[in-house]
């Protein structure tokens, strides 16, 4: 099974998230800043994070840099969807605007899944996991 972890600021969106997703056939966790992903992070290994593009651009160093990053994950970035500025680097994964439909959701997390790995991960060899079977 597919392990998601979800993290945003914003109750409604990590709400969304996780009823749509466990809906999908995903297994989601859910947290709400950088604080309690890094412990989640510590005591899972999650296939795709999902991650407000706020999260991963504070002063602080990013998800990817924790000691609790695994290379096989890859990074969904959620942003406004009136983003003017190019997106960053975390983004190779993917990036979804919010705010989004279930319809645009799961065809990032699908597509996010099941793309080529992204630089960290191919330098390593991981393959893409395989997402549920759509409904």
């Amino acid at each position: 099974m597919i392990t998601i972890l979800a993290i945003d600021a914003d109750p409604g969106v990590r709400l969304t998230a996780r009823c749509v997703l466990k809906r999908a056939g995903f297994t989601v966790i859910t947290a709400a800043d950088r604080r309690g992903a890094l412990a989640c992070l510590a005591s899972l290994k999650a296939d795709l994070v999902i991650c407000d593009i706020d999260e991963d651009r504070s002063n602080e160093p990013t998800l990817r840099d924790s000691g609790n990053w695994d290379p096989g994950m890859r990074m969904l970035v959620l942003s406004r969807k009136d983003l003017s500025s190019p997106a960053p680097a975390t983004c190779d994964d993917g990036l979804l605007g919010k705010p989004f439909t279930e319809s645009e959701l799961l065809t990032a997390v699908r597509r996010s899944l099941a793309q080529p790995a992204s630089r960290s991960q191919r330098r390593r060899g991981a393959a893409p996991p395989t997402p549920p079977s759509s409904r």
